[in-house]
């Protein structure tokens, strides 16, 4: 419960904070939060179909999620969205999400349990896409 308490409140000041472009790396101190996302992709042909990655921090963990946003009239169901990340230039892919409807009008995000290891010191960037979409790659999330 933390943890989503955490990324609602960092989503939240994302919001006030910028336009929704992927903002300049992100260094985290010791002790503190932090969170970087990726610029928007769209769906080929769908400009109301977006998503971007996102890389976050907390005192005991770094977990990545993918956004998905839905501005059609319709639900949208990806048939397979992908999460995984860089740390420290490795990737690492952690799996993907079936059955994943994002309602007409919403914006739903993958699990923050989903994709998650201990914090430990490094350089992370969050990486995620649907099916036959292009991978939203977040900035670099600094974690020391």
């Amino acid at each position: 419960m933390k943890r989503f308490v955490t990324a609602v409140v960092l989503s939240l000041a994302g919001l006030f904070a910028g336009a929704g472009v992927a903002s300049a790396d992100v260094i985290v101190a010791p002790g503190q939060f932090g969170h970087v996302c990726s610029s928007y992709k769209y769906a080929s042909g769908n400009s109301a179909l977006y998503w971007q990655s996102c890389a976050w921090a907390d005192n005991n963990e770094v977990y990545f999620t993918v956004a998905l946003g839905n501005a059609t009239g319709s639900d949208w169901t990806p048939s397979r969205i992908n999460v995984g990340y860089y740390k420290s230039g490795s990737y690492v892919f952690c799996g993907y999400f079936t059955n994943f409807t994002i309602s007409a009008h919403s914006v739903r995000q993958t699990p923050s349990n989903a994709c998650v290891l201990s914090r430990s010191r490094a350089a992370y960037q969050s990486v995620g896409y649907p099916n036959g979409g292009d991978a939203a790659i977040s900035d670099t999330l600094q974690v020391q």
